[in-house]
């Protein structure tokens, strides 16, 4: 799936990859925002086209590449129509989501860079796994609203502590406890 493949009446239930959650303007040379959530195998983005929604505030943003199933969303909404378990699953589902949503989204004002980046990495390589994680600077920046500049330094302090490694994008994590704790830290 591309970032262009996303729209508001499919469903798309990742095999491999990730899906970021963007609010904000997301444009072709530019992007004001940071992404609020992140979906990989163990979701689906989408799932409010099953329930008759649109996609409100949250675009669809393709953060690693990968596999998907996808799904119309008018055939998901008549099987919930058919099978009010479904509906229940659903709802449970988005409810994780709308609490995750919500912890992302506060980050920005209660922690600093270092460890809102501790945390990001973490829920990629959760969300990506077992594929390796592959990010930019770049990519890191944009889904977490900061300059390039902020996530450099400070994934150039986690490198020297060997709490991380990488080299073009590819990310490996070193230290996953110090990362954990990092992440944990709230100032």
């Amino acid at each position: 799936m591309s970032s262009s493949d996303a729209t508001n009446s499919h469903i798309y239930f990742p095999l491999s990859g990730s899906i970021s959650l963007y609010v904000g303007r997301h444009g072709k040379h530019a992007s004001v925002g940071m992404a609020v959530g992140l979906i990989g195998a163990e979701g689906a983005a989408g799932l409010q086209a099953a329930l008759g929604f649109g996609a409100g505030n949250l675009k669809m943003v393709v953060q690693s590449a990968g596999q998907a199933y996808v799904v119309d969303g008018d055939v998901a909404q008549r099987l919930v129509n058919r099978r009010r378990t479904m509906l229940l699953k659903f709802s449970r589902y988005l409810w994780t989501v709308f609490d995750n949503i919500a912890m992302l989204a506060a980050r920005p004002y209660t922690q600093d860079i270092k460890i809102r980046l501790a945390h990001w990495l973490l829920l990629s390589a959760q969300r990506c796994a077992p594929d390796p994680l592959v990010l930019t600077h770049a990519q890191i920046a944009q889904m977490l609203g900061v300059r390039r500049a902020s996530i450099s330094i400070a994934a150039r302090e986690m490198k020297l502590k060997r709490y991380i490694s990488y080299s073009r994008g590819h990310i490996a994590l070193l230290n996953v406890p110090a990362l954990q704790a990092l992440a944990k830290t709230v100032i």
